[in-house]
């Protein structure tokens, strides 16, 4: 009889660590990480492979070219593979000038989900590779026939007299012009939903903004300042990093009733080209309620902050 309740016993906690590691992992969206390329140089017109690993048991992937983004130099993307554990990201037909520093800047949130949810954006600067001169196969000219050493002689006979250069020249620099910056078009900043749309006196609301730029994002330099509260008050925080933040409302103070929104203020990032947003942002509209009155009059007024 002991034998089998201690049988019982063994099977009930292999039955809840089975339970518990299945629940771990539920829990842990996918996460995408990209190795170095498959080589540190390349010539224009080559090809440079990263690889992709997707951890955390990802159930469906779905990256595609325009889900990449890169930086440095121009090149035709593709993606290679299959299965729910890895990607290749194929960059051919290389463009740029000898020095030119290329790598992956950009991956979309999303490409890899499972129960917990989606993946999220990669946005930062992956190993990098450099572009590097055509190698020179030709062979050079063979001395003239007679065995003639003599340099002034050879040149005459096979370089129409220019004497070879003397040894004392300074070296030549090769300055290469910088790139001349063509991007005008500004970053767009994106309001997200509000986290409840009713609340009471004394509670927390928060969104999210996200900022996104055809070549490049620069510098997002969002602060409480520029948050503007229209019909109510509240303490204001910003938290995140990246190209993405979270405003954060608490203690929220104002009359009962609706409609209460929030405005962001342009000019809060910029592109690598130093393109500001130009557009401001709102959120949707919430309502102050309490447990005995939830239909009051729009109590909404144009002078912000006052919570009137």
């Amino acid at each position: 009889m002991k034998k089998k309740l201690i049988y019982i016993c063994i099977a009930l906690v292999l039955v809840a660590v089975y339970s518990c590691s299945n629940f771990v992992i539920a829990v842990t969206i996918p996460r995408v990480a990209i190795s170095s390329p498959s080589s540190g140089t390349v010539e224009v017109g080559g090809t440079i492979r990263y690889t992709v690993n997707i951890w955390n048991s990802a159930t469906s992937v779905t990256l595609k070219p325009s889900d990449i983004r890169i930086s440095g130099v121009t090149a035709n993307i593709s993606v290679e593979g299959s299965g729910n554990s890895q990607r290749v990201i194929v960059l051919s037909n290389i463009q740029g000038s000898v020095g030119d520093v290329g790598y992956i800047s950009y991956v979309a949130g999303g490409v890899a989900t499972n129960s917990a949810g989606p993946s999220k954006e990669f946005s930062g600067t992956s190993s990098s590779f450099t572009i590097v001169a055509t190698v020179n196969n030709t062979p050079a000219p063979s001395e003239p026939s007679g065995g003639n050493n003599n340099n002034n002689n050879y040149n005459n006979n096979y370089n129409n007299n220019t004497l070879p250069p003397t040894t004392n020249e300074e070296p030549q620099t090769n300055d290469e012009p910088e790139e001349e910056n063509n991007d005008t078009t500004p970053p767009t900043m994106e309001i997200g939903s509000l986290s409840e749309t009713t609340v009471e006196i004394g509670d927390t609301i928060s969104f999210e903004v996200a900022y996104k730029d055809e070549t490049e994002m620069g510098e997002v330099t969002l602060e409480s300042k520029d948050i503007t509260l229209y019909g109510f008050k509240a303490d204001i925080q910003i938290s995140g990093e990246g190209n993405s933040r979270t405003v954060t409302l608490s203690n929220i103070q104002g009359n009962l009733g609706g409609l209460k929104y929030i405005e962001v203020a342009n000019k809060t990032a910029k592109d690598k080209a130093g393109n500001e947003v130009t557009e401001t942002g709102k959120t949707s509209m919430f309502k102050v309620i309490d447990d005995d009155t939830k239909n009051k009059p729009d109590d909404w007024i144009e002078n912000p902050n006052t919570g009137k």
